[in-house]
């Protein structure tokens, strides 16, 4: 299993508060944390983390942190090549997490915008040759658009987390496979939350009208994930499929939805059928909610395994909608 993934590296700084700060509000912390970190490094890390071989392209400063991410990248055993130095300064960002995990944060993304198509174009015979091209929105539309533009050329399947949300470039959407938004980024994205939570409450058999609008557009499947609701996916001409969360203590939420694609992709290009896959993500995320930090949260596939072990009883998509699997070939919208 290959995965290229259009990369972002941020320093991640963590606080521990009280509660969520108000505007113009000072609070003390009660634990701090700086880590490597970046929406598109920790969906590699994951993925790595399950057994799945990474390669990528990250763009990085020259500055004070540039000797922070290449001895990460030697520590965690991604190659140097998957570096792209460029000039000023390396992503960073700063949380806040309260005691119930919940999060907010603000990301100066830095080198990470210098990332381009030429890039990709010089790495071509790379994104090729993987099996899955995957990407957040902590990289700039160009990279992501050849890359994508690459993979599907050869058949390859690609996922897309849009994440920080921005306008969707028609020609991106038209070459996403698998679409990973949480609620907030559907709701912007137009699909309306609130409409999918009722699809969950209700167990609809059909997408809304805004989701079979978006599946038009391009991807084979999207999944939106809801926190403590769970996931759910929807595919055209299809029921969608519903996947209850695990009941864990949350200390953390930092990287939960990155450990959540990082899931589904590896489970997907093991060949599981979708619903196992949500299953597997699911777990990952809880998984990444069990500590504070998101560095060393994110499980092994024996860790994976494991805690699918202790929770035999947890439940899964409904049986009258699982069981379908993903088509991700050349032809597969």
């Amino acid at each position: 299993m290959r995965v290229f993934v259009i990369g972002s590296f941020v320093i991640a700084c963590s606080v521990k508060v009280a509660r969520l700060p108000q505007a113009g509000e000072s609070l003390a912390g009660s634990a701090f944390r700086a880590e490597p970190g970046g929406k598109g490094f920790n969906l590699a890390l994951a993925a790595h983390r399950l057994g799945v071989r990474v390669d990528g392209l990250f763009a990085v400063g020259e500055d004070v942190f540039s000797p922070v991410v290449r001895s990460t990248f030697a520590q965690v055993g991604f190659p140097d090549t998957m570096l792209v130095p460029r000039a000023g300064s390396t992503g960073a960002g700063v949380a806040f997490v309260d005691p119930a995990g919940e999060n907010c944060l603000a990301v100066c993304l830095g080198a990470n915008l210098a990332l381009t198509a030429a890039d990709v174009r010089a790495a071509a015979a790379r994104v090729e040759a993987t099996d899955l091209v995957a990407a957040t929105f902590e990289s700039p539309d160009a990279p992501i658009r050849e890359a994508f533009a690459l993979a599907r050329g050869r058949g390859r399947p690609t996922l897309l987390n849009p994440s920080p949300m921005r306008p969707l470039d028609p020609a991106i959407l038209a070459d996403t496979t698998i679409l990973v938004v949480n609620g907030v980024e559907a709701a912007e994205l137009g699909l309306g939350a609130a409409e999918t939570l009722e699809a969950i409450r209700t167990g609809t058999r059909a997408p809304t009208p805004a989701i079979a609008a978006l599946l038009d557009r391009g991807p084979a499947c999207l999944v939106v994930t809801l926190g403590e609701r769970g996931a759910i996916a929807f595919r055209p001409g299809l029921p969608p499929l519903r996947q209850p969360a695990f009941a864990v203590t949350a200390i953390d939420t930092v990287g939960a939805g990155d450990a959540f694609a990082a899931g589904l992709m590896a489970a997907l290009l093991a060949k599981a059928p979708l619903d196992a896959a949500l299953r597997r993500a699911a777990a990952c995320g809880a998984l990444a909610t069990g500590q504070f930090g998101a560095f060393d949260a994110f499980p092994t596939a024996a860790a994976l395994d494991a805690f699918l072990e202790a929770f035999p009883d947890a439940a899964g998509p409904d049986a009258a909608s699982s069981g379908a699997g993903l088509s991700t070939g050349p032809t597969a919208r």
